[in-house]
């Protein structure tokens, strides 16, 4: 698991730090520099493609990535370039740092690609933008791992509570489909008739009860289409995940009610915020600790107004006035 990030030199960011939470949470402006923390990540843990391409800049830029990993009692550093060059440790086996060095996806996941009919295949892992989520739960369903596919099924009625029963039907020879049965309906539903906000639960929670979930996963708008009282239960879900499998989860949002589970942990909630053109990064508990109190008491203010007040920043500026014809 990653304790802690730094990235120089990379796309908005020149060289800015911070702590990792088994599931922290992102929050800053648009064009702050969230994604890029996400992408930056991801090339941290891309053992095959040349860092140039992701440079604005047409010059080769010096780009040194640091990352710690805290596996038990053993402290793994690697330094990487395309791909790891060096590490440390004492008795851990190498398939352990082998895994830690696999990429990773920067999940967009588009509700469509959930639904979709897909062909039956060994696969153990879902896609950026969600493809692939009937694979793997036809390999969890059909494999040896049934009770990955009972875990996802298990949390998705909690979630959605009129859902009866997950399964997957043939569609035609050698191709499937995500179906659901309602309480309330005798007919068995197609994905394609189930909310976005529903489909994406169903590919996040797939996602996370892959059989090797990777080292570290990362969401973009995690609340996208979620009802805001599903949250107090997503956030608890995530971090257990997250801390069971020793993993690291971040997640992008814009939502204050998401910000307001994080009331236990703030050093989980990551704050993105340019200054001088550079992406800077900060917990919400260092942001606190700064806190002008004489203005504002935070135990008095919800974590999410807290933030949407713009008190501890990574909000957009106020607008004055309205642009000219």
């Amino acid at each position: 698991m990653i304790t802690r990030i730094r990235i120089q030199n990379y796309r908005s960011f020149v060289d800015a730090e911070v702590k990792l939470r088994p599931f922290s949470l992102v929050v800053g402006a648009n064009g702050s520099g969230k994604s890029n923390l996400l992408r930056a990540l991801q090339l941290a843990f891309r053992n095959h493609t040349p860092f140039e391409r992701d440079f604005v800049s047409a010059d080769p830029i010096p780009l040194e990535k640091h990352v710690n990993y805290q596996l038990e009692k053993t402290t793994i550093q690697g330094w990487f370039d395309d791909k790891l060059v060096r590490c440390t440790t004492d008795d851990k086996k190498s398939g352990d740092f082998i895994r830690a060095s696999e990429p990773v996806w920067v999940y967009n996941i588009h509700p469509g690609s959930v639904s979709g009919i897909e062909d039956v295949i060994d696969s153990s892992t879902v896609k950026a933008d969600g493809q692939g989520t009937v694979q793997v739960l036809e390999s969890l369903k059909s494999g040896d791992r049934e009770d990955l596919f009972d875990l996802v099924e298990a949390n998705f009625k909690w979630y959605v509570p009129e859902v009866e029963k997950l399964s997957l039907r043939t569609v035609e020879k050698g191709k499937k489909q995500i179906q659901v049965r309602e309480k309330s309906l005798k007919e068995l539903l197609p994905a394609t008739e189930l909310s976005e906000g529903t489909r994406l639960i169903l590919c996040i929670l797939t996602i996370i009860h892959q059989e090797e979930p990777p080292p570290i996963i990362l969401l973009e708008d995690i609340d996208r289409g979620l009802h805001p009282r599903l949250f107090e239960y997503m956030a608890p879900l995530m971090k257990d995940i997250a801390e069971r499998h020793d993993i690291n989860i971040l997640a992008t949002t814009h939502n204050p009610y998401l910000v307001d589970c994080f009331k236990d942990d703030k050093d989980a909630v990551i704050i993105v915020e340019k200054k001088d053109g550079a992406s800077t990064l900060s917990t919400l508990a260092d942001r606190l600790e700064g806190l002008d109190y004489d203005s504002v008491d935070p135990d008095d203010m919800p974590l999410g107004n807290l933030w949407f007040s713009g008190l501890v920043g990574g909000v957009p500026a106020k607008i004055t006035r309205r642009p000219e014809k």
